[in-house]
């Protein structure tokens, strides 16, 4: 059942007569947080439900605020005032001052005021639901008629210069929204799925991020290695992690703290997120048969100082930026690896030589995004395996100034330089295994440093797994 057939069903009086919240219900059970499980309450809610009935024992705090979250929505939930229906002209939807552009307006101001970094429309069977990346998570904000999507996504369609026509292929664009002083560009993404077109709109607001050392999370020695790395007349160095871990906002950072009217710097996207004033930024076309390598090769013939390709994707890109590298160019670049070390295996799977490897790569900088907690977090002590012991770190818990128990992200750095003992071991082809016991001598892991994290109260255990999972140290 949603939602509100569940509130009909169990009114928020249930809920703090038998002291539960509802969490969610699988085929033959229904899961609720509780924080005190009983025989008694277990059977009556049986009753009520007929079915099994499971509980998730949390503090009392976070079971009051959970009540409020699911019973109360408050403005955690978008509501949109607007009125479309059957009657709606379609050309007059076209214009600014529409009800779809007005909607849609309003859907964008509610995303910046929450900070979300991406906005998807789902299709359901009767309606489309409206979700926003906060984060790193979606949560449901709000939902509309398949009627009222119609407009909205034709507008979107008008607005990003696409064919609103097409309805059966993938569509891609950007659009800039603008609100009172302030600009935001849109990228947008749109597929055909069984039911209905799903869009996703990506938010690329310069002035949610400081493109700075510190404004990036990289402090003291972290900071002082990259600039090291950095300053470098040539050699490549590749930022590292899986999508959504804050890759391309390192590579700007970079770009920004080598900018120099002395030098001429190029860039390769695909494609171009954040303009950076006096940076030649060139769009990959792939229709027009111009992807990383052949915008690589054409600015190598542009006297280029310093060069930046989005992403190491192929064996010749790899080759193009290594070659590059080794003949008096410092070159950007990154790759998706779950580490720094399995950067060069990569590189070596894709079938680069070892001798380029060792000769072209400088440095790689691994990196996650980690949520950061809310100053109402508890502390709990308790055995943690990835220490071994017994540990004081803290748990998020909730208010109504976090609603969630986080209040933004923050990055964790992996930093490893290829000193000649490194390189060698390159030449050399040795294990993986073998690599990384060298790398621990001079690099702290991301592992480690997410430890750090959690028991100095930045980050919770939650976090911890989720990321030191994905760096296959676990």
């Amino acid at each position: 059942m949603n939602r509100d057939e569940f509130i009909v069903k169990f009114p928020k009086e249930l809920s703090e007569k038998y002291n539960v919240v509802y969490k969610c219900e699988l085929e033959d059970i229904v899961m609720f947080f509780t924080d005190e499980a009983s025989e008694n309450i277990e059977n009556a809610l049986k009753i009520i439900f007929q079915k099994d009935i499971g509980f998730e024992v949390i503090n009392t705090k976070l079971l009051n605020f959970k009540r409020d979250e699911f019973y109360d929505l408050g403005d955690d939930k978008l509501i949109l005032n607007f009125s479309l229906n059957k009657n709606t002209n379609l050309n007059t939807e076209f214009s600014s001052d529409s009800e779809a552009s007005k909607a849609l307006d309003t859907i964008l101001v509610y995303a910046l005021e929450k900070r979300a970094s991406d906005i998807h429309f789902d299709s359901q069977i009767n309606e489309i639901v409206v979700r926003m990346r906060i984060d790193g998570i979606l949560h449901d904000v709000s939902k509309i008629s398949r009627f009222s999507y119609n407009l909205i996504s034709t507008r979107i369609k008008v607005i990003s210069n696409l064919d609103y026509t097409v309805k059966n292929k993938p569509l891609d664009g950007r659009f800039t929204f603008k609100k009172d002083d302030r600009s935001v560009d849109i990228r947008v993404a749109i597929i055909p799925t069984a039911i209905y077109e799903k869009i996703v709109l990506r938010i690329l607001d310069k002035t949610a991020i400081d493109f700075s050392m510190d404004g990036i999370g990289l402090f003291g020695e972290d900071a002082e290695k990259v600039k090291k790395l950095v300053r470098q007349p040539s050699g490549l160095l590749l930022v590292s992690g899986p999508t959504g871990s804050g890759k391309s906002s390192t590579l700007y950072t970079l770009l920004k703290h080598i900018y120099s009217r002395e030098l001429n710097i190029i860039t390769v996207e695909d494609p171009v997120e954040y303009k950076i004033d006096g940076i030649n930024q060139i769009e990959i076309n792939k229709e027009l048969g111009r992807g990383f390598n052949e915008g690589l090769k054409s600015i190598l013939r542009l006297d280029p100082d310093k060069v930046m390709v989005g992403e190491i994707r192929d064996k010749e890109t790899a080759q193009t930026a290594l070659r590059a590298a080794i003949t008096g160019r410092l070159v950007l670049s990154s790759i998706h690896t779950a580490d720094s070390p399995s950067a060069i295996y990569r590189l070596r799977d894709m079938g680069i030589e070892n001798y380029l490897i060792s000769a072209g790569l400088i440095g790689i900088i691994s990196q996650r995004l980690v949520r950061k907690l809310c100053d109402c977090s508890e502390p709990v002590t308790e055995y943690v395996d990835i220490f071994n012991r017994e540990i004081t770190h803290y748990k998020p818990v909730g208010c109504k100034k976090c609603r969630n128990g986080y209040v933004g992200r923050t990055a964790v750095f992996e930093i490893l330089i290829l000193n000649d003992e490194l390189k060698e071991a390159i030449v050399k082809g040795v294990s993986l295994k073998e690599f990384r016991d060298l790398c621990s001598k001079n690099m702290i892991s991301l592992k480690d440093s997410m430890k750090h994290m959690l028991s100095s109260g930045v980050t919770s255990l939650e976090e911890i797994y989720k990321n030191v999972e994905s760096t296959g140290e676990l």
